[in-house]
């Protein structure tokens, strides 16, 4: 019998994945919208006990690998930022158009940062 792998303090466990059509389709109908710079964000409040996040990169954003590391670099962020959340939110990133310059850990880490404040309205 194996064993259950064990957690990181500050990993990104699947129960931070928000998934499931109807759950998806509420947020995008219902939720608040936030531009952040290079992303955009949809947010709506939930009675459930962690945040729970989608990372959408469209096709026309670049090649299949610029597209991946932009979702590795976002989840990352959040990986390492969700501590500052107060209260739970489903929230759907998503990246609308081709970036213009280079995106960098520093930047989605700083938009991230953004959107928590904005959420527990410390900004």
């Amino acid at each position: 019998m194996a064993s259950p792998k064990p957690t990181k303090p500050h990993g990104y466990p699947r129960r931070l994945r928000l998934s499931g059509r109807t759950a998806i389709r509420a947020v995008f109908s219902t939720g608040r919208h936030h531009r952040l710079g290079l992303l955009h964000a949809k947010t709506l409040p939930t009675e459930l006990s962690d945040a729970r996040f989608l990372i959408s990169v469209k096709k026309s954003i670049g090649t299949a690998p610029e597209r991946n590391r932009i979702k590795r670099l976002v989840r990352e962020a959040i990986r390492r930022q969700r501590h500052r959340m107060r209260r739970p939110y489903d929230i759907c990133l998503f990246l609308p158009v081709p970036p213009r310059q280079a995106v960098t850990l520093a930047r989605i880490d700083a938009e991230i940062i953004t959107l928590f404040e904005r959420l527990d309205g410390t900004r």
